[in-house]
């Protein structure tokens, strides 16, 4: 995987759903299926600037990037 490559979500933490409830503005299985770009490279994991607004999903985004998460690169699928 590298900078601008097109991603999309296909998991979060290696599953569909989560394992146990979550608070809602934690529910980042909301975003699966949706796509993105890497901006960032780090060893486990890229930073994904999603196409959607994050805050339309009422999701916590505090990354300093506006739309974008730290997403395992096992949960990605480039396209």
């Amino acid at each position: 995987m590298q900078v601008n490559d097109n991603v999309t979500l296909i998991a979060f933490l290696g599953t569909l759903t989560p394992e146990e409830s979550v608070n809602s503005t934690e529910n980042y299985w909301k975003l699966i299926g949706q796509g993105g770009q890497v901006i960032e490279l780090a060893e486990e994991r890229v930073l994904v600037k999603f196409q959607c607004n994050i805050d339309s999903f009422e999701l916590e985004n505090h990354n300093p990037v506006n739309d974008s998460l730290w997403i395992l690169r096992t949960d990605l699928q480039i396209v």
